[in-house]
């Protein structure tokens, strides 16, 4: 239980405890109610909460830049920060006019069959056990096979994928002197070699969007430390953010049999299925971070020039005054203008290909399952900025 609003010092809230994050929604509401933009003492950030303030901010990048990172720290040069989420316009719309142009839709409906027939073994042998690990059996092989293929990386390396990501994103939510442990420093220098090494020894598959990066850095569209920044960062970001939709995704609609049972009478849901989760699980919590380039009012709370703010996109997207019924998981629900890929300017580049994932995965589930349903103790990722499972013990029943 929490305490009466009005008794709480909210200024020492601190949205990356672990206490916290095991159930963050009561404090959101909470925070929406009496304090939707609150400067967190510890951090010296401001915290905004309701999705009016979260939707303002991220679509306006002349007051809210991004140019020193999406994390907690301010990023040393674009490049630490990854160049797509470190950048404003004009050249943020450059890069990501040369990252985007070849990332076209017959790109990601090509990948539509590889990811179904993945799913369907997966699936199909998760149907002879007594029980399956949801996440390893198939929320990280999936993204992390889809993700190689998409950016046409050698198949070497690839259990490395996940824990890079995981990696890096809760590096995103540390104090820097938490950030300087050997592994953190351990990981980024993986990731660092990895990208090299495939661009030194062109290792890329030919035409795939690695390959095409490399050839935008060639033509001079892109410089060799963008280039480098790129292809790693959208492998980070694709990586982890998926996996934990996955997760969340079958995570609620094991505790919500009666949008289970709805999906498998209608699975043309599939689509909105995923958009729920993702609202209602948001993979990327508490949010990703701006600064102020001038003093700004923002829900009647002034936040001073330089200051850093964060958004928090799944209390953005758990607003009652945005969506009815917030706190209810419907997989019908329409309209459904969620947060959890961002807006405007930094909308996230790969939302198709996670799209893609999700709807083909509740496809094939929906269409092969009957009983779905827990199967022991689900274990919360640990880290400060995602919200997902390490663990998912699920039982599949035809």
């Amino acid at each position: 239980m929490l305490a009466d609003a009005s008794s709480v010092d909210w200024s020492t809230f601190d949205p990356f405890d672990p206490s916290v994050r095991v159930d963050p929604y009561p404090h959101y509401a909470r925070l929406r109610e009496v304090a939707p933009c609150l400067r967190l003492e510890r951090y010296g950030v401001w915290l905004v909460t309701s999705y009016g303030a979260v939707d303002r901010v991220l679509r306006d990048w002349r007051t809210f830049s991004s140019g020193q990172g999406a994390a907690l720290e301010p990023a040393a040069s674009p490049e630490e920060g990854g160049v797509i989420l470190s950048t404003d316009p004009p050249e943020h719309t450059r890069i990501r006019r040369a990252v985007s142009k070849d990332f076209t839709p017959k790109m990601v409906s090509n990948l539509e069959p590889g990811v179904r027939s993945l799913a369907e073994r997966t699936i199909d042998a998760a149907l002879g056990e007594a029980q399956v690990d949801w996440v390893n059996a198939l929320a990280r092989p999936l993204p992390t096979v889809t993700m190689a293929k998409l950016m046409g990386y050698p198949e070497k390396h690839q259990e490395q994928y996940c824990l890079w990501a995981s990696t890096i994103f809760n590096a995103m939510g540390c104090p820097a002197k938490e950030m300087d442990g050997p592994g953190f420093s351990e990981v980024a220098g993986q990731l660092y070699s990895f990208v090299t090494e495939l661009a030194t020894n062109h290792e890329y598959v030919a035409n795939g969007w690695g390959d095409r990066l490399v050839q935008a850095g060639d033509r001079g569209e892109l410089t060799a430390s963008e280039v480098q920044s790129l292809l790693g960062g959208i492998l980070v970001a694709a990586m982890d953010t998926t996996v934990n939709m996955l997760g969340n995704l079958a995570y609620s609609l094991t505790t919500h049999p009666d949008q289970w049972q709805l999906l498998r009478d209608s699975p043309d849901l599939a689509d909105s299925a995923v958009n729920e989760s993702l609202r209602f699980e948001s993979p990327v919590q508490p949010g990703f971070f701006r600064v102020a380039t001038e003093d700004v009012q923002v829900e009647g709370v002034t936040i001073p020039k330089g200051a850093r703010v964060m958004v928090a996109f799944g209390s953005a997207n758990r607003d009652r005054r945005q969506f009815k019924d917030a706190d209810t998981f419907l997989i019908g629900r329409t309209p459904n203008d969620h947060l959890a890929f961002g807006r405007g300017t930094h909308f996230c580049l790969g939302a198709p290909v996670a799209r893609l994932i999700g709807r083909v995965v509740l496809e094939e589930l929906s269409a092969r399952v009957g009983t779905l349903a827990l199967a022991g103790e689900a274990v919360l990722k640990n880290n400060r900025m995602l919200r997902g499972f390490d663990v998912l013990p699920l039982r599949l029943a035809a």
